[in-house]
């Protein structure tokens, strides 16, 4: 099935519920089908015609839920485009997708309007005007999308190089959704508040596209704001919130002496959550935050169980009907429980591939005896033989070879977390000709506080190997970030290089 199919199944069993509370706006699910049905039949008319790339290039608002449920109904395939983005970036998304439209309002579309492809863009006021009004004509005819339709092009990072575009197929899209809301005890009556951007699978598929299938309510924000989200979520009752570690910080500091909201289920994903943070929300919230793990070619794929236990620095074990195995990296054999290695996925929710990167595609999957192909995540992890939970350790291409040692950046940054005074840290690789590389350590304290360098390197020889131990520590006040609250490790690499 696809995620149309179950949104429909919402849609006749909870018409008259609120589907989405957006822009001072509370729209059914009966409301949220019509509008979608309007603008898919503009679209066609307008001639766009079934595969035909749209991108959106918006901030959170109403707009972008209209045009993005629209386009699925019209066949077209959708590429969410970072509202960050200036110039070159957007340009080589929408020159890699040939994209034939562009949804965009105010300063973006501005923006999109300098570059080549400024004919075709569309004003979010005009995909508004449509869901309000368009007279859908008696001849139109929904598209007939199949489970391996590509529903999206999702671009990722580029961090490592020029970004590709991962194609989502409708069959992604609704295994995923049907796999958090079994795993996640998804009620009809739920409230999810969120202020994650829909330009990312975190904000589109699992809180939007999950509340959509499951016929339950969800309160998008434009933004995060953490006084503004407490507010929130005593005012519409929410028994759920999905946010990334930054956000989660931020709630412990507004706190204050208030009462916290009384929320059935806490969610912090895209980003490793600290072990700190997890037990200061634990002690002052009195609820223990569920980690997940999922990323823009698997979709979700990793959880923390919801009946617990829930494991601090762990990602929880495999979504139901979703596989997960630890390789070698350079091999491609199985690993045992508790060695590292990289981590493969395998399931429904597993993307189709980069598109016209055949390249890419053969790159990203390992194919086993069964002829069942894996998706290579990248990311290094272990299986802990006990709890049976996933960890992940670091990045593959961020793995520092120091002297012959494989180091971590992971194992080191919690031990650096750990010690009193330090808000966050990173580590990355500084080059050195004797050992080819060794760990430096990028610090931020916390505010007011002066963290002393000998016993903080004290405290890692006392926990790590020697090997281990940065060589260098570097204080900023805070750390580079991207927009969905990942440390920006590149950024940290280029100020090593250049200093």
């Amino acid at each position: 099935m696809t995620l149309l199919d179950l949104f429909a199944g919402s849609v006749r069993d909870r018409r008259d519920h609120t589907a989405l509370v957006m822009d001072g706006r509370r729209l059914s699910y009966g409301a949220l089908e019509e509008r979608s049905r309007r603008v898919a039949a503009w679209l066609s008319a307008q001639g766009h015609a079934p595969g035909d790339r749209l991108a959106i290039y918006l901030e959170n608002q109403l707009a972008f839920v209209d045009a993005y449920l629209g386009a699925l109904r019209a066949g077209l395939v959708v590429v969410p485009t970072n509202p960050l983005y200036r110039d070159r970036d957007a340009v080589v998304v929408w020159e890699d997708a040939e994209v034939r439209g562009i949804v965009s309002a105010g300063a973006l579309a501005a923006e999109a309007r300098k570059t080549g492809f400024g004919e075709r863009v569309i004003e979010a006021a005009e995909i508004e005007r449509v869901a309000e009004e368009y007279p859908v004509p008696a001849a139109w005819r929904e598209f007939d999308a199949r489970p391996e339709t590509v529903a999206l092009i999702i671009f990722t990072s580029g961090t490592t190089g020029r970004a590709k575009g991962a194609m989502i197929p409708h069959r992604a899209l609704a295994a995923s959704a049907a796999a958090v809301r079994t795993a996640w005890r998804w009620r009809p009556d739920d409230v999810l508040c969120i202020a994650l951007p829909l330009f990312h699978v975190h904000g589109l598929q699992v809180a939007l596209g999950t509340t959509l299938v499951n016929g339950s309510t969800i309160v998008v924000e434009r933004r995060f704001d953490a006084e503004s989200m407490l507010e929130l979520l005593e005012r519409e009752r929410a028994t759920m919130f999905f946010g990334v570690p930054t956000m989660y910080v931020r709630l412990l500091e507004r706190l204050g002496e208030r009462r916290p909201p009384a929320l059935r289920l806490w969610v912090s994903g895209s980003a490793a959550l600290s072990a700190e943070v997890w037990g200061l929300f634990r002690e002052r919230f009195g609820q223990e935050i569920l980690e997940r793990y999922g990323a823009t070619e698997t979709m979700m794929c990793l959880t923390n169980r919801y009946g617990g236990p829930r494991i601090p620095g762990a990602v929880g074990l495999p979504f139901p009907g979703v596989e997960a195995c630890i390789v070698d990296q350079i091999s491609g054999a199985r690993l045992a429980d508790g060695e590292v290695g990289e981590l493969c996925i395998w399931g429904p929710n597993v993307f189709s591939g980069y598109f016209r990167n055949p390249q890419a595609t053969a790159a990203a999957f390992l194919t086993d005896d069964g002829g069942r192909r894996w998706f290579r995540s990248g990311d290094l992890a272990r299986l802990d033989p006990q709890s049976r939970s996933y960890a992940i350790v670091g990045r593959l291409k961020e793995m520092i070879i120091s002297g012959g040692f494989n180091v971590y950046p992971r194992e080191i940054e919690e031990e650096i977390d750990a010690f009193p005074g330090v808000k966050e840290s990173a580590v990355v690789p500084l080059r050195e000709a004797a050992r080819g590389e060794v760990p430096l350590a990028f610090v931020a304290p916390l505010p007011g506080v002066r963290v002393d360098v000998e016993a903080l390197l004290t405290h890692l020889r006392e926990r790590i190997a020697s090997f281990k131990v940065p060589r260098e520590v570097r204080f900023l006040e805070s750390l580079p970030r991207n927009a969905m609250g990942k440390l920006d490790k590149p950024t940290l690499r280029r100020m090593i290089e250049g200093s």
